[in-house]
């Protein structure tokens, strides 16, 4: 399949969505200073997730909001438009842990059908989004000076790519991946960053952490013990 053709279809934009979705959408757009390729592609993402079986979450519109943000963080970080979870709940009034579940929700329905991303893509692409964003909170908490980050980042990217070479599957979810990534760089390079900080920026509790941090460390030890 090429490049172009696994991109998010736009032409399923605006004008399908409710007055209700749209004055969301436009809200939360104004807030957070996206721009219109991020909105078309969250509009194209969320109108895919509704038609999907899991969209049914959504079908009393209990949970309209919290998809709508969702769609838009998750087209934010695919586009490369990296936006911190601080921001969200700071300019969206949304919880960090409503955000996480949201999005793991609709990165799931990827798995019942690849018409907009390949499953593993999207969570590759999301997970180093993920890091990158963490890193960025930590730089600006003078938690690591500009230099740390550059590094802990390209570090966080080495151990990525090796873990899913040893076989990391993509049913991790990505800020599962992005913490237990983050915290083994963060290990290796003597960093002061706490794994508390580290399971904040991620939007995860400490005793996930554990699980996540237990399944890279597994896969990194057995590539390191390969190579000596």
């Amino acid at each position: 399949m090429k490049a172009q053709e696994r991109s998010y279809s736009l032409n399923r934009g605006v004008g399908s969505l409710s007055k209700e979705e749209h004055g969301l959408f436009f809200d939360a757009v104004q807030r957070l200073g996206l721009s219109n390729d991020v909105k078309l592609a969250a509009v194209a993402l969320y109108l895919d997730f509704k038609s999907r079986p899991i969209g049914e979450y959504n079908a009393d519109h209990k949970n309209l909001e919290i998809f709508l943000i969702a769609s838009v963080s998750i087209a934010a970080k695919v586009l490369g438009d990296v936006r911190t979870d601080n921001e969200f709940e700071s300019k969206m009034f949304v919880r960090r842990e409503r955000l996480a579940d949201a999005e793991e929700r609709i990165i799931k329905s990827f798995g019942v059908q690849n018409s907009i991303v390949p499953f593993a893509d999207i969570v590759s692409q999301l997970t180093r989004r993920q890091m990158e964003s963490m890193a960025e909170v930590f730089a600006e908490r003078e938690l690591v000076s500009s230099n740390e980050r550059d590094e802990l980042i390209k570090r966080c990217y080495d151990y990525l790519d090796a873990a899913v070479e040893k076989g990391l599957a993509p049913k991790m979810g990505y800020r599962g991946r992005a913490a237990g990534v983050m915290l083994k760089a963060v290990g290796d390079l003597g960093l002061h960053i706490s794994e508390i900080d580290i399971a904040r920026a991620a939007g995860f509790d400490k005793r996930s952490m554990a699980t996540n941090r237990d399944l890279i460390d597994a896969l990194l030890k057995d590539l390191k013990s390969s190579e000596t």
